[in-house]
């Protein structure tokens, strides 16, 4: 393989392709797509306080989660509020693929597609999602953007565990398909259907949210799943999806098991719906004596099939438990990083709880911390020596990287290695905690070019290192007890290369941004503010910076509507070189 909240000693890995579908990303990835107040909106009463081969990274097109309809952040209707589903009234064993699966097959991230929008975000985790909120129009504080962006990127590869799971929810009674437009699972539409493509995406997402994250059963032998999934249709009190993987967990898909058939000679077929081959009979073949287990699929049905096998030793043939999926999900971005925890509804500050570290496209990505601990891929394997972290599973279609989750807190160095690229790449790499995100996106790799980011203990500094003459977008954000901000910044100048730091001083209200290069360097700076009167953005191109100076920004005095944003520059020792009121050019 080329290369998101609790604290857990084991690591859970996970990594994904197969997922895939007849329509391939273009690998090309994408920045951030600009708020709008207009579109980052939604009209829901307040949700739950519940908290083969394969290209890896996001289309980042026009469908990209919900882009192709007006943006990442538009709302959708209403359809169902909460996240809490009723109990299930019916059992596993009526499943048929022909009248329970979906008649038209998975898919990526395709033209005319909505994924997540601020509805769901409202529905997974409540209103603490929400900047602003005004009734019921709420735009998203910049770490649940954040979040809600790397989510929709995620299912550029194929939303396989959405429909796994939401077919089973359908089967047993706990979600009603006349919701989405029709009497029966099969009789659903997906083209124009806004509502049920934005439900596929939502139980897609929930398998990479904890505790959902680190719930999917890796221990389990072939015969074993046999056994808890046979235990399960007879009438047990869980359901499951099913997940299938390649050696070291690569080429991951997800489907339905509806039931268990014993043939002749210790062999068991485990019967499921493959929602790549719609309406088809498929099964797995288990040898209970071997204990081995067989399956032979395509990641496209118009492609060549692949052959899938494990046993007793690879534990690719996995469980996902239903009951931890629609159980409460936990927040690890909702909070302020100014207010105690006790002011935050049990939500801990920014210093504390869990960090997530999520990446987009092609390269290989390795976490390393002050100690020299590392988390993520070396030299094509993963490696996991960080205690605390874990690794959600994201079954999608892509060679994904897993999103990381590790104990906030500490300094962290990120390698983004593409020396297995053939071609020039695009990925994007984000930091999210407590209240806050880091994130630079849009880094173009060349074949064995190697960039760096390192993140502060403290949250409050990112620093990109380059060797292109131009740096990707660095953002931070902070949602905080008063307004919200996201400062985005692009640095060029340095044809040798790019050191670019971004920072953030609560106490003076200021972002900080310092080049690193021996050449001057032009910034290009979008500064977001988000309080109860809406959002407010100051746009500026080509602001100047000597070599080795800083340029500070003092959002927290920024009136906004359009008046200037105060500038100061200094230099390496700290003495200011020259201030000015930089006008917005929006």
């Amino acid at each position: 393989m080329n290369l998101r909240t609790m604290f857990v000693s084991a690591l859970v890995l996970s990594a994904a392709a197969g997922c895939s579908t007849s329509s391939k990303s273009d690998g090309t990835g994408s920045s951030k797509t600009s708020r709008s107040p207009a579109a980052a909106t939604t009209t829901q009463s307040s949700g739950s306080a519940a908290g083969g081969s394969g290209v890896k990274g996001s289309s980042g097109g026009p469908g990209l989660g919900g882009a192709s309809v007006g943006g990442a952040h538009v709302a959708g209707e209403v359809v169902i509020k909460t996240h809490e589903l009723p109990a299930p009234t019916r059992p596993v064993a009526d499943f048929t693929p022909a009248k329970s699966g979906f008649a038209f097959q998975n898919y990526g991230n395709d033209d005319g597609i909505t994924n997540l929008t601020v509805t769901e975000a409202r529905r997974m985790f409540g209103d603490l999602v929400c900047g602003s909120l005004e009734g019921d129009r709420c735009i998203l504080t910049p770490p649940a953007e954040q979040w809600l962006e790397s989510s929709n990127k995620s299912m550029g590869g194929g939303h396989c565990e959405g429909f796994a799971a939401l077919a089973l929810l359908m089967e047993r009674g706990q979600i009603d398909p006349k919701l989405f437009g029709a009497a029966t699972v099969a009789e659903l539409e997906l083209e124009g259907n806004d509502k049920l493509q934005r439900e596929i995406a939502y139980w897609f997402v929930t398998q990479a949210v904890m505790p959902m994250g680190q719930a999917e059963d890796k221990t389990l032998s072939p015969g074993q799943v046999v056994d808890k999934l046979a235990a399960s249709i007879k009438g047990g009190e869980e359901t499951y999806t099913l997940g299938i993987y390649g050696p070291g967990y690569t080429m991951g898909h997800a489907t339905t098991p509806y039931a268990v058939v014993e043939k002749e000679n210790d062999v068991v077929w485990i019967m499921h719906y493959d929602n790549n081959y719609p309406g088809q009979e498929k099964h797995i073949e288990v040898d209970r004596k071997a204990n081995t287990w067989t399956y032979t699929t395509a990641a496209d049905p118009a492609a060549a099939e692949h052959a899938y096998k494990g046993d007793a030793e690879t534990k690719t043939l996995t469980l996902a438990p239903t009951s931890v999926r629609t159980g409460k999900l936990e927040c690890h971005f909702c909070g302020s990083v100014d207010a105690p925890a006790a002011e935050q509804k049990g939500h801990k500050g920014a210093a504390g709880g869990t960090c997530e570290i999520a990446l987009e496209g092609n390269a290989d990505l390795l976490i390393s911390t002050q100690d020299g601990k590392r988390l993520g891929y070396a030299d094509g394997k993963l490696v996991q020596e960080i205690d605390g972290a874990v690794a959600a599973t994201s079954k999608s279609g892509h060679e994904d990287e897993p999103i990381y989750y590790l104990p906030c807190g500490q300094a962290l160095h990120v390698a983004l290695d593409g020396s297995a690229l053939a071609s020039e790449s695009v990925s994007d790499v984000s930091l999210i905690g407590r209240g806050y995100t880091l994130a630079v996106e849009g880094v173009s790799l060349s074949p064995g070019q190697k960039d760096e980011i390192d993140f502060a203990a403290d949250w409050s500094r990112v620093t990109y290192t380059t060797k292109g003459n131009e740096t990707p977008t660095l953002v931070i954000g902070i949602a905080t007890t008063g307004a919200d901000y996201e400062l985005e910044v692009k640095v060029s100048g340095e044809a040798a290369g790019q050191a670019v730091e971004l920072s953030i001083d609560l106490a003076k209200g200021t972002f900080g941004v310092t080049t690193k290069g021996d050449a001057a360097a032009k910034l290009s700076v979008t500064l977001t503010k988000i309080d109860d009167s809406g959002e407010q953005i100051f746009r500026h191109e080509g602001l100047a910076a000597g070599a080795h100076q800083a340029v500070s920004f003092g959002y927290a005095a920024w009136k906004g509507d359009k008046s200037p944003l105060h500038m100061t520059v200094t230099d390496d020792k700290g003495a200011v070189v020259s201030e000015q009121d930089a006008t917005d050019e929006e």
